[in-house]
């Protein structure tokens, strides 16, 4: 690319930042991220993407979920026949034997955990990152469930790996429970989670894939 091309890039560029920065200056913060989701301008407006509406009762709360340690199932039985039914759909996406079903064993784990559908925990994989645990969204999203790195950062431990299954499950999980204790449906916390706090697309994709994932556990 030619200097003069690349002076003309970054014209656009900085007047399509002006142009989006009133909205960002009035959205809130779901809407900051959503907004932010649909731009080019994601590294200048990125920073404004945060946890500054969350009330210190839901950070501790939050923060209480992602410390706790993996429980122990027991119910074996039922975990077993869930995996071994939603394999062959999560090895659609290419994914390995192996992989598949470490990724099924922690949606099991962490929507127990969280009193969430696992079913619906495997739609929103789908629709995020297809099961691939190492896919980077344009704002920087990371991993299955697509978690923004500042949940770590201020609720976690900036060290954790979100490209880890276990542990992007984990966070993905309680950031969903937090979603739906805040707003009370999933359809609203789902647009939450998503950005797009009041829009029905994304949770409409989300319950379209969550039949591909419901099995009985008899």
């Amino acid at each position: 690319m030619t200097a003069k091309h690349k002076g003309g890039l970054v014209v656009i560029l900085a007047f399509g930042f002006l142009l989006s920065l009133p909205l960002m200056l009035t959205s809130t913060n779901e809407e900051k991220q959503h907004l932010v989701q649909n731009t080019p301008q994601m590294h200048p407006v990125q920073q404004h993407v945060g946890l500054e509406n969350i009330s210190n009762h839901e950070r501790t709360t939050i923060q209480a979920d992602l410390d706790q340690e993996a429980p122990l199932t027991t119910e074996a039985t039922a975990q077993d026949i869930w995996i071994k039914q939603v394999l062959p759909r999560i090895q659609q996406f290419d994914t390995s034997e192996h992989e598949a079903k470490s990724i099924a064993k922690w949606v099991w784990i962490y929507a127990q955990s969280h009193d969430i559908d696992p079913a619906l925990i495997l739609a929103l994989i789908t629709v995020e990152s297809r099961f691939d645990p190492f896919a980077t969204s344009l704002v920087g999203a990371q991993g299955l469930m697509q978690v923004m790195p500042f949940w770590k950062r201020e609720l976690g431990s900036p060290e954790d790996d979100l490209f880890n299954i276990a542990t992007n499950i984990r966070y993905g999980c309680a950031i969903l429970k937090h979603y739906i204790q805040r707003y009370h449906t999933v359809e609203k916390a789902l647009a939450a989670y998503n950005g797009s706090k009041g829009r029905v697309k994304y949770p409409n994709k989300i319950f379209a894939e969550i039949k591909n994932y419901q099995f009985s556990t008899q």
